[in-house]
């Protein structure tokens, strides 16, 4: 792994909550993340109450929107408000804050620990803060305007570290013996549980610990691009700026490699219809790069000869590049690569092995760049879903022309190419379950010091 002279620096800070004298439901007014939720769920939790957090994050729109009085100008003056009336509290003090979310996946339980703090910010590439997925402009934009208007950060920025000695861990545990501060179901069904860690010996021992520590961004690859706009805007008006700034920094959630809470989902491709597609052809070609076995099925086999395809993919997947193909009308097919030798042809020569050799990178040149001649429309051409069930669906109603079913993207991959300083593909990685939004929330001023 690369080295650098520049460490990590992770502070506590006063965080930002909800009062729960105030409350009496806490699940009415927390939410997923901005980016997962749809216009009939951010409906739904305008309707939860008029304190959901949705109201900050992914505030509606409105036809008379203007420069002056907008989704982002609304979020400053909610946010206001709440303060104002007391339905948003200030800590008193500096603290981390333990976060611990228990879920289940496919019948099996899970707990993932990490904490939040506040993170000094770098440049991308030029310290040990390392991105993995490419971003949009218009999305950086959004969360920027957000940051402008309301001078806080509203959601987290996921990110990973490695505690192979388990010592941050033993901070965690001391920590969660006492009562929860916050323990609440958000609307997936995971626990969601916060402790605040204040003692000033723990915060020293964990600060210390996560000094010279490489740090993965996970999820949140916008956000942390929108605060460095933002940084750099505020550093232009600070003749005197020390890096000790307040919005300097950005608030983090921290979770180790090695939790066996750390679940990762693959995100499926679905292509829109195409003009001229002609499906005989298509299946002849993706012999040049792929073993192709087609997975007969009919009406009455067809739930059955599915889960098949899914768990050989699953299997195949172990030890090879391998994908699950839908054309609909009950066509399956599972394509396994060739051989190694067919990446370094499709693949620009100057990308690092670990990059040249992610699925999501193997499917993009072989079929979406060579066969379908989409390389570079993917955005406006592929749909991104979650879900096999729905990406089938889509193509059963005709209105896309196939479903490729990926595998999950290893942890190991996404380290190696995030520290080859290269970036995945758009959508490569899911990591379940997303951080609730509403649980703990950062508002700084801008005169504001971090000190350490």
């Amino acid at each position: 792994m690369l080295q650098f002279c520049i460490m990590v620096k992770v502070f506590p800070f006063a965080g930002l909550s909800y009062n729960k004298k105030k409350l009496k439901k806490f699940n009415k007014v927390i939410s997923p993340p901005y980016d997962v939720i749809s216009p009939e769920e951010q409906a739904a939790y305008y309707k939860e109450s008029d304190f959901n957090v949705v109201r900050l994050i992914l505030g509606k729109e409105f036809p008379g929107d203007t420069e002056y009085n907008n989704r982002y100008v609304r979020a400053a003056a909610f946010m206001s408000g709440w303060l104002r009336h007391k339905i948003l509290l200030l800590d008193d003090k500096p603290a981390f804050y333990v976060y611990e979310q228990r879920f289940s996946v496919g019948g099996k339980k899970y707990s993932r620990i990490g904490f939040i703090g506040i993170i000094r910010l770098e440049d991308m590439g030029k310290g040990k803060v390392y991105p993995h997925e490419e971003t949009f402009p218009k999305a950086k934009l959004d969360r920027l305007q957000l940051m402008r208007a309301t001078n806080a950060n509203l959601d987290c920025i996921f990110s990973l570290y490695s505690d192979k000695k388990g010592k941050i861990d033993k901070v965690f545990r001391d920590a969660m013996r006492r009562k929860p501060l916050i323990d609440t179901k958000d609307p997936t069904g995971a626990v969601n549980r916060v402790w605040r860690l204040d003692n000033k010996s723990a915060i020293n021992r964990l600060t210390n610990e996560m000094k010279d520590k490489p740090v993965f961004i996970a999820d949140g690859h916008h956000r942390y691009e929108a605060a460095i706009r933002f940084k750099e805007e505020m550093k232009i008006r600070n003749t005197k700026f020390t890096e000790d700034e307040a919005y300097n920094h950005v608030m983090m959630y921290f979770t180790p490699l090695e939790g066996k809470g750390l679940v990762i989902l693959p995100i499926h491709r679905v292509v829109r219809p195409m003009e001229f597609f002609d499906p005989i052809r298509f299946e002849q070609d993706l012999g040049i790069y792929f073993e192709v076995t087609p997975y007969p099925a009919k009406k009455t086999t067809n739930t059955n000869v599915r889960r098949k395809l899914l768990k050989d993919l699953q299997k195949a997947g172990e030890t090879k590049h391998a994908f699950a193909l839908y054309l609909g009308n009950y066509r399956y097919y599972l394509l396994i690569l060739r051989t190694e030798e067919l990446i370094d042809e499709m693949v620009e020569e100057e990308k690092p092995r670990a990059w040249k050799h992610l699925d999501v990178t193997i499917l993009h040149y072989s079929v979406f760049d060579r066969l379908l001649g989409i390389g570079h429309e993917t955005e406006d051409k592929v749909i991104y879903v979650k879900d096999d069930a729905e990406a089938f669906d889509l193509v059963d109603k005709k209105q896309a022309a196939m479903a490729f079913i990926m595998n999950a993207t290893k942890i190991e991959e996404i380290i190696a190419v995030a520290s080859d300083m290269e970036k995945m593909p758009h959508k490569s990685t899911y990591f379940y379950p997303k951080l609730t939004s509403g649980l703990i929330m950062r508002r700084f001023e801008h005169g504001e010091k971090v000190k350490a």
